[in-house]
């Protein structure tokens, strides 16, 4: 069977679903079929070292225009072009390719219907809910011509994809609302199955920046540093807690709220918070499993329309974890019944303090159940399920 990974991204850097698609490609590969890559060319084309002795695998490398994350519009229309550009390589294709997987990107559309023309079945991973997500952060209006338009096309993009296959219960809900009601759900995986257990000794952020335990508690926030994470939370929550000499907040990672988070910071004269950028990809575990509480502020109603990509990590370090999100939502019902896990409405500093100061006089402990619960997201697992499901839609097509 020849599968085609139709990517939006690129190999060449990390990005948030990195380890999801290699992961994906390895198990395709593993179970004999045969992979035409097409993705995003930026510099050499580079390939992740498990990949690159793969004779089944075949890249194709598309350029494309490097545009600001900051310019929506103009990385809204480069995407369009992209596709545009891309589909010449996949059309070349058309009479081998048997299905095609579709990353998830912003103008799916018009990849949907060039594979429609084309005849060939499209699975298509929807790991953010565009541009209701926008919305939800206050970048885009709901009366505004751009959001209607683009919505719309997305829609559409749902209804026309012959599989759409997201990563939580409450991002299925909302496509529903969209017009698409049959989605299936594979939730996003860490990079292992079994916990990190790190410890500090061995701990690559803190033995490269020198952290020592008498250097106090670790609150560690790791990610980007944008609007689908609430910077002025923790400025809140470390105002609140600024008396508790020993409670550090240590933000590691960069992002387009980064500069406007240090002013903030810098305004509420809070000496407890602490900046780090992105550390190595290979690392990342790292980050979580340095905490004696990890957190993660999650907007208000953002849970419905993207997963952070960090709560996977987050449960196999085992650490407590404060998160803010939803009450309603489904994630937060599932987070609430997993040990040493604290899940506070969005924007409740006062209860997120609360929280991790019980942590902190109580003793950070390892949770009893966060391996536990993460046994039906196991990257084999659910890399797998991907594959199961590109299977029947190119028998289906046969």
């Amino acid at each position: 069977m020849n599968i085609c990974i139709w990517s939006g991204c690129s190999f060449e850097e990390w990005y948030s679903s990195y380890h999801l698609m290699l992961e994906i490609i390895k198990r395709i590969l593993a179970s004999g079929h045969e992979v035409w890559l097409v993705q995003v060319k930026n510099s050499d084309g580079k390939l992740p070292s498990e990949l690159t002795k793969e004779r089944k695998l075949h890249v194709i490398n598309v350029p494309q225009n490097k545009v600001k994350k900051s310019n929506f519009a103009l990385r809204y229309l480069n995407g369009f072009h992209y596709y545009r550009e891309s589909a010449k390589e996949v059309a070349k294709l058309a009479n081998i390719i048997d299905v095609i997987f579709l990353q998830s990107n912003n103008t799916a559309i018009t990849p949907i219907n060039i594979a429609r023309k084309l005849h060939i079945p499209v699975v298509y991973n929807v790991q953010d809910i565009f541009p209701i997500d926008a919305m939800v952060i206050g970048k885009l209006s709901k009366s505004n011509p751009a959001f209607i338009v683009a919505r719309t096309l997305q829609a559409k993009a749902y209804k026309k994809a012959t599989r759409v296959v997201t990563i939580s219960e409450d991002l299925k809900k909302t496509i529903q609302k969209e017009g698409r009601t049959d989605v299936d759900v594979i939730y996003n995986w860490s990079y292992q199955n079994e916990p990190y257990n790190i410890p500090d000794n061995k701990n690559h952020f803190l033995i490269s920046n020198y952290i020592e335990r008498d250097n106090g508690f670790r609150v560690i926030y790791a990610g980007n540093v944008g609007q689908m994470m609430e910077s002025e939370m923790i400025v809140q929550v470390a105002k609140i807690l600024k008396n508790e000499e020993q409670i550090k907040f240590y933000i590691i990672g960069n992002g387009s709220g980064l500069n406007r988070f240090k002013k903030r910071v810098s305004e509420e004269k809070l000496n407890n918070i602490l900046f780090y950028g992105f550390q190595p990809m290979e690392y990342a575990q790292d980050n979580y499993c340095a905490a004696d509480v990890n957190v993660n502020p999650v907007p208000k109603g953002v849970i419905y329309t993207c997963m952070p990509s960090k709560t996977a990590t987050c449960l196999l370090s085992e650490k407590p974890t404060v998160i803010s999100m939803d009450i309603d939502s489904d994630m937060a019902r599932k987070l609430s019944s997993v040990d040493q896990w604290t899940v506070v409405p969005p924007g409740d500093a006062k209860a997120m303090a609360e929280a991790i100061l019980k942590v902190y006089k109580e003793g950070s402990k390892k949770s009893k159940n966060s391996a536990t619960f993460l046994q039906h997201l196991g990257p084999v697992e659910n890399a797998n399920k991907y594959v199961e499901i590109l299977e029947e839609v190119a028998l289906s097509k046969k």
